[in-house]
């Protein structure tokens, strides 16, 4: 380990050798090479963090490089992954950074989390979340999550450690925000993600050296346009009594209702779905006559956003066993 590379780290007050050697014998996993991801991975991988693991199936799009600082345009079309570990290993040879070219799901998580030291959200996916935050929460790993829509997001620290323990992102999040945004139809700035993404990496940092001024148990909101923000102490918050299950769709039992809650026009187009039902997540309401409430339903999408959205209906009509899994 290059003592010149991080002088000027270990010359904070907080940081120090000793903290440096916590670093480099940390593992931490970042879900997500996009927005958030891009500069976590990169003030992380600078700081000295000894392995970074980084997951996403999705490919380089020119609509994202306004804020996807890790790809430039020749990389459009390419793994955000494979790309993701090149620069962040031209970056800083004497780490290890390992690359996994797909989407986080109920089949990967408990490996991937049993691996790592902290596990960084940086997928801005209510799906991922809750299936990082229900993971770490019975693992008793640390989950640095963050979100941005527009020039507003947050960032906290949920679930901790046995011995710095955390409430989970459902006890914050109970239920998915009611609006169904993304950054693809309401829009995203570039500095706003790079903002708050860097708070993340910071955050991650202190997590690792056992900083008690992290934002464990604690929501720091932006509005990054105003320069507004408000902190929300969420320690003493409780575990929500009912959720709605995320499963795998391979292991799902025959006699389950499949509901694809997407259009129909996605639905039909979509030759390699899995046979189901569909009802879409805006005429839900109108045809619950359909769904038997002595069955398991089990709500889909691509993503899981509508699902988690579907599924939360279903329970709050009284469908007990309501549950969410993604294509």
């Amino acid at each position: 380990m290059s003592d010149a590379r991080y002088q000027r780290q270990q010359q904070v007050p907080a940081l120090g050798i000793k903290s440096q050697q916590k670093l480099a014998g940390a593992h931490v996993l970042i879900v997500g090479a996009g927005g958030l991801g891009s500069p976590v991975s990169l003030y992380l991988a600078g700081a000295g963090v000894g392995q970074i693991t980084v997951i996403d199936g999705d490919i380089v799009s020119q609509s994202n490089l306004h804020r996807q600082i890790l790809f430039q345009e020749d990389h459009v079309g390419a793994s955000k992954a494979a790309f993701a570990k090149q620069r962040l290993s031209a970056l800083n040879s004497e780490i290890k950074v390992n690359a996994i070219n797909t989407n986080l799901n109920t089949d990967n998580v408990k490996r991937l989390v049993q691996q790592v030291t902290v596990v960084v959200d940086a997928a801005d996916n209510f799906f991922a979340s809750y299936l990082l935050s229900d993971v770490c929460l019975k693992q008793r790993v640390p989950l640095v999550s963050a979100s941005v829509l527009g020039t507003k997001g947050y960032v906290g620290i949920f679930c901790g450690t046995e011995d710095m323990p955390a409430p989970s992102l459902r006890a914050v999040f109970p239920a998915p925000p009611a609006a169904i945004a993304t950054c693809n139809t309401a829009g995203v700035t570039g500095p706003s993600v790079g903002i708050i993404g860097s708070y993340q990496a910071q955050e991650t940092l202190k997590v690792i050296i056992e900083d008690t001024s992290q934002l464990r148990g604690k929501l720091l909101n932006f509005d990054l346009w105003d320069y507004r923000q408000s902190v929300i102490d969420f320690s003493v918050a409780s575990e929500p009594e009912c959720h709605a299950e995320l499963l795998s769709i391979q292991a799902l039992p025959v006699e389950h209702i499949l509901l694809d809650v997407r259009s129909t026009q996605e639905y039909q187009q979509d030759t390699l779905a899995p046979p189901s039902m569909n009802i879409p997540l805006d005429a839900l309401a109108q045809h619950l006559d359909q769904l038997p409430k002595e069955k398991t339903i089990v709500c889909v999408c691509h993503s899981g956003q509508r699902a988690l959205h579907a599924a939360q209906f279903l329970l709050d009509q009284g469908y007990l066993n309501a549950k969410v899994t993604m294509r």
